[in-house]
């Protein structure tokens, strides 16, 4: 294999509940998974994320979690590398988002902070690490976020097809693929499986709803439901995106307040669930007449009660049959592809590929994304 084509791609998501790795072959017009690893988030790590994020926020440039993650990270690199038999040297470049602790878009100005030393990882893998995406799109007056719109066009768009790519990890982002007659785009639809592991974790005692099977056993409630829509997040144009420090368990109360009916928590549960649904299919008609097939990826392409209430939404809205499925129809697994994403956008810092996010996080210039750290 050519060095110039392996790229390590390496991530935690905002659950927190694995670190992602993939190693990817590309070429001009395609990706290829090679090998993909994930391990359990440390429980340790994860308690100190969780229980001091606003001091992190405030102090997080000296946090000796930086490292810690890193060590990590670099550890799951160096376990990926040796069960696939690759060499470090084979590497060209890890992209490593690292973990957010935060994402804010203000009036006065927009920030979003991850930890992860990227030169710690570089050390104890050997290999260059390419970093900070999101703080290069914001100095270019972008959001910086979503940044999966552009990698999902370059892996999955087809001419002639109307092709949406939903991607439901914590929050929810949707990529209009292009086509002759439009560019991609893209933007953070609100939730996605944040609310649900927040509420499985408060009333259930469960990371998260296994397959959606809890949520599909108790019918929802539509004018919950209702309640929950009328939030002007919904509303806001793009470019826009969000986080969890908005979409969170104290949101969910926050509504529940102002709905004066006693609901079961199962109740609350399934009408979360079609929240995402919901949020997912209003924002695309938002922005297209015609929808031919959505694709959906990240952790909430594995809850099928997700997949039934989109679908349902989906054919209602558009008034026609519209193809749900996951990326796995595509030939790429759902859970490869924001590895993928990292590796893509190290590969196209490292060969100075200019990235066109315009009309994604609203970043005024197209540019080369990240930082290299050796």
């Amino acid at each position: 294999m050519k060095k110039s084509n392996l790229y390590i791609g390496i991530l935690s998501g905002t659950s927190m509940d694995s670190i992602d790795c993939g190693i990817f072959k590309f070429s001009e017009k395609s990706c290829e998974s090679v090998a993909f690893y994930e391990e359990k988030y440390p429980e340790i790590i994860k308690r100190v994320l969780e229980e001091n994020n606003k001091n992190l926020i405030q102090n997080y440039e000296t946090s000796s979690l930086n490292k810690e993650i890193s060590n990590e990270f670099s550890k799951v690199v160096n376990n990926t590398l040796k069960s696939s038999n690759i060499s470090p040297s084979d590497i060209s470049a890890i992209g490593m988002h690292g973990q957010t602790i935060s994402h804010k878009i203000t009036s006065k100005g927009n920030s979003s902070i991850q930890l992860g030393c990227p030169i710690t990882l570089s050390r104890k893998t050997s290999i260059s690490v390419v970093s900070d995406f999101r703080q290069t799109d914001i100095n270019n007056g972008g959001q910086g976020a979503p940044l999966a719109p552009l990698f999902h066009d370059f892996l999955f768009q087809k001419e002639g097809i109307d092709r949406i790519i939903v991607n439901i990890g914590g929050i929810s982002n949707i990529s209009f693929l292009s086509n002759k007659e439009k560019k991609v785009f893209g933007f953070d639809s609100g939730p996605g499986n944040f609310l649900i592991d927040s509420w499985m974790k408060k009333k259930f005692n469960l990371n998260f709803d296994d397959k959606g099977n809890i949520s599909g056993s108790s019918p929802l409630n539509p004018d919950l439901v209702k309640t929950f829509l009328n939030d002007d997040y919904f509303n806001q144009p793009i470019p826009k995106s969000t986080s969890t420090e908005y979409f969170n368990y104290d949101w969910i109360q926050e509504k529940l307040k102002g709905y004066k009916l006693k609901v079961n928590d199962k109740e609350v549960l399934s009408s979360l669930t079609n929240l995402t649904a919901i949020s997912i299919i209003q924002g695309i008609k938002n922005y297209t007449d015609n929808c031919d097939e959505i694709y959906i990826c990240g952790g909430g392409a594995f809850n099928k009660t997700i997949l039934k209430y989109i679908q349902m939404e989906a054919e209602k809205v558009f008034n026609k049959i519209v193809i749900v499925k996951t990326t796995e129809d595509l030939n790429f697994s759902p859970k490869k592809v924001e590895a993928g994403l990292f590796a893509w956008l190290a590969m196209s810092k490292i060969c100075n590929t200019k990235l066109d996010y315009r009309n994604v996080t609203g970043s005024n210039q197209t540019s080369v994304l990240g930082k290299v750290f050796c």
